[in-house]
């Protein structure tokens, strides 16, 4: 009896946040972003599998939605690998909330990851999380705290180890590129 309860409570369960993540087409299609019933299962599959593999618990409608609404208007976004990405990048808010050792708000650490994905890693999620990920987990496990009066935004510059080009040196550059090819 109680197997039975408890059974028709996680159904119950999967029902609302299924319609919680559906939920979210309204703001999406507005950027030609929606997902299916059977998008939103397969999301909560590879959620559940994340999970287990990060060896962590969840309470409540999961990070899907918050997700969402934190990447939907990415320009990197596009429909024929929405769920893909989304993958992708709830793996990767799983693996870092690990790495992190839990130090960061879910707030935050969607913060830096939609801030890196749009910019330095141009939509590579890959990139977000073997480069700007992996460097802003070390910080925090060796005690940098910062991003908590920042809420997670423009903190890579500090952690980035690249050289960026720099407006000034391209443009001498382009001049000297100029020069030689006219002759001189």
């Amino acid at each position: 009896m109680q197997d039975k309860m408890m059974e028709l409570l996680l159904l119950e369960q999967q029902k609302q946040e299924v319609q919680r993540v559906l939920a979210t087409n309204e703001k999406t299609a507005e950027f030609g972003l929606t997902l299916t019933e059977e998008d939103v299962r397969e999301l909560m599959i590879c959620r559940k599998q994340t999970l287990q593999e990060q060896r962590r618990v969840e309470f409540g409608g999961g990070i899907l939605p918050a997700l969402i609404e934190a990447f939907c208007d990415s320009s990197y976004l596009e429909q024929h690998e929405y769920v893909e990405t989304l993958e992708a990048l709830q793996e990767t808010f799983y693996l870092f909330k690990n790495e992190s050792a839990d130090n960061l708000t879910d707030q935050e650490l969607l913060t830096f990851m939609r801030e890196q994905f749009d910019g330095i890693c141009f939509g590579s999620v890959e990139y977000l999380a073997d480069t700007c990920l992996e460097r802003f987990a070390r910080a925090i496990r060796s005690g940098y705290r910062r991003y908590t009066a920042t809420g997670g935004r423009g903190e890579y510059e500090e952690l980035s180890e690249e050289k960026r080009w720099d407006y000034e040196v391209y443009m001498a550059v382009i001049r000297e590129l100029f020069d030689w090819s006219s002759g001189e």
